[in-house]
């Protein structure tokens, strides 16, 4: 009986000094980036609330180790073979994909965002503006992905269905982009990444040459006439191997679902870009090659490491999501000018459709807080506005206009 206490003593104090020296280094590591995250921000009683809300994610994101702990307990998930991480927050089907999920019984109400979405295409003061809803593909892929028993399932792409539906029947044109994945020749467990919930670069480029067909085919458009900037010859294909973890990977660990191939696509001929783009107060402007204005070559080159943000490769394309953007080609000034309202799977497909465009404005409403209507409404002469938002984010959260 003594040695069984004493064993215990020793037990806890082992335990309480691992406590206390993860205390040290966790302290002196949320001192060193709270030091730098708030070295120019001027807190006051009007900014309370952000204040807070900032330094709850930094002390999140940035526990001594955390990503130790998040590889540890994801390798503990896999040797279980438990296909959800985190209470659902993430599942994997019975191809290895990883997917976002919520306990649904039934598709979601769209109702709401397709009158939202009417009155945006009828509030365009320019009426030779032609108004698309763009919709990107779910990762979750008819007739391919499958999910374990027991395994909530989102019905995204039946909410989808029956948006698009409602659209049509209020006489909005639309283009789905789900119809013709399959056909593009890539193989299904190369459509998307594994670790992300985004479509792989390979499967934005196919989709590119689609879009560029249907607006050249159903709006008497001449884009491309000679398939030079479609053909994927005429571009650079470069395949970073095992070097890309999206953002369920950084939730679940390398060690759950391994990492993603990463191909990045840029043109081999000349071009000439300038880029502008604006987020709240932040400003940046940009001009040279496709290469040098379109592309931060950073997550490249970080050596903080897959987890990090600044790792995250899909958002090498126009820096990713920024409230506002305008990439001018210089090379095609006569080309069409056209709009995105969008999420994130829109980004890399705005950026190579900008090689048959003039111009190319995107406008993402999560960072974009003044009025989009008055936004667009601004730009003059603008051919086409699409409207892009993917399955899952067919929220109200992402039509925040005309709201009754």
């Amino acid at each position: 009986m003594e040695n069984i206490f004493r064993k215990k003593i020793i037990t806890s104090i082992i335990f309480i000094g691992f406590l206390f020296l993860f205390s040290i280094f966790n302290g002196y590591s949320m001192y060193t980036k709270f030091k730098e995250v708030f070295k120019d921000k001027d807190i006051n009683l009007s900014n309370l609330d952000q204040v807070s809300k900032l330094v709850e994610s930094t002390a999140n994101e940035n526990v001594y180790g955390r990503y130790r702990f998040i590889d540890g307990y994801g390798y503990l998930q896999k040797v279980m073979d438990k296909n959800e991480e985190n209470n659902f927050e993430v599942i994997k089907d019975k191809n290895g994909f990883m997917h976002y999920t919520f306990i649904a019984y039934q598709p979601n109400p769209v109702y709401e965002i397709v009158t939202r979405t009417q009155a945006f295409k009828e509030g365009l003061v320019n009426k030779n503006t032609k108004f698309i809803y763009l919709m990107t593909p779910d990762k979750y892929i008819r007739g391919y992905s499958e999910l374990s028993t027991g395994i909530p399932y989102n019905y995204a792409n039946e909410t989808a269905d029956n948006f698009l539906d409602l659209l049509s029947k209020k006489d909005v044109d639309n283009i789905d982009l789900r119809q013709n994945l399959t056909e593009s020749g890539i193989p299904l467990d190369d459509l998307f990444f594994k670790t992300d919930h985004h479509w792989k670069i390979e499967t934005v480029f196919w989709e590119f040459g689609q879009l560029v067909n249907i607006l050249n085919k159903d709006y008497n458009m001449n884009l491309d006439s000679n398939g030079f900037y479609t053909n994927k010859e005429n571009y650079n294909f470069i395949q970073y191997k095992d070097s890309y973890i999206g953002s369920m990977g950084r939730k679940t660990g390398v060690y759950y679902d391994g990492a993603d191939d990463f191909t990045l696509i840029y043109p081999k001929f000349k071009t000439a870009f300038s880029y502008y783009s604006k987020t709240g107060d932040q400003e940046a402007k940009l001009e040279g090659r496709f290469e040098e204005a379109l592309l931060t070559v950073s997550p490249f080159r970080t050596e903080k490491g897959v987890y990090s943000l600044e790792a995250d490769k899909y958002s090498a394309y126009l820096f990713g999501n920024r409230g506002i953007v305008h990439v001018q080609n210089k090379d095609n000034p006569n080309g069409p000018k056209v709009l995105f309202i969008k999420d994130s799977l829109a980004v890399p497909l705005a950026a190579f459709l900008s090689t048959v465009c003039s111009d190319v404005y995107l406008v993402d409403p999560r960072y974009y807080k003044d009025d989009i209507p008055s936004y667009v409404n601004g730009i003059k002469d603008l051919d086409f506005v699409f409207m892009s938002f993917s399955p899952q984010d067919l929220t109200e959260e992402f039509f925040p206009f005309y709201k009754e």
